[in-house]
């Protein structure tokens, strides 16, 4: 008798682990989820922006008098392109750092307690 309660508590602590490392699972699912929501809005801002500086810059075109006008005016719409892309680049790294902080986080703790409660046995 003694034996199959050993037994049951076994089990019931195999349970508990696989519920933790399953809610572990979820919070970090959860905080990729959230990044890639981060991501997704980033890409949106950054193609409304751009929409914007093409349109402004199609308006000073066509305002042009000159060939050097011109120039100007493609050099000023690279210029803010580039500039544009680099700090998109900039937010997309913080976004992606943090996503992976918060997932790694999470299973971290799982994996502590998940220590604890073995120590504990």
């Amino acid at each position: 008798m003694a034996k199959s309660t050993r037994e049951g508590r076994a089990e019931t602590g195999n349970g508990d682990t696989a519920a933790a490392s399953g809610k572990a699972t979820m919070d970090a699912g959860s905080a990729v989820a959230a990044g890639l929501q981060d991501i997704a809005q980033a890409w949106v801002d950054y193609t409304q922006q751009m929409t914007d500086r093409t349109t402004a810059a199609t308006e000073s075109l066509l305002k042009c008098r000159s060939f050097s006008d011109m120039l100007a005016v493609q050099a000023e719409l690279m210029r803010g392109h580039l500039q544009a892309f680099l700090d998109q680049s900039s937010k997309l790294a913080e976004i992606t750092n943090r996503m992976a902080a918060r997932s790694i986080d999470a299973l971290g703790e799982a994996a502590g307690r998940e220590r604890g409660d073995k120590n504990r046995r």
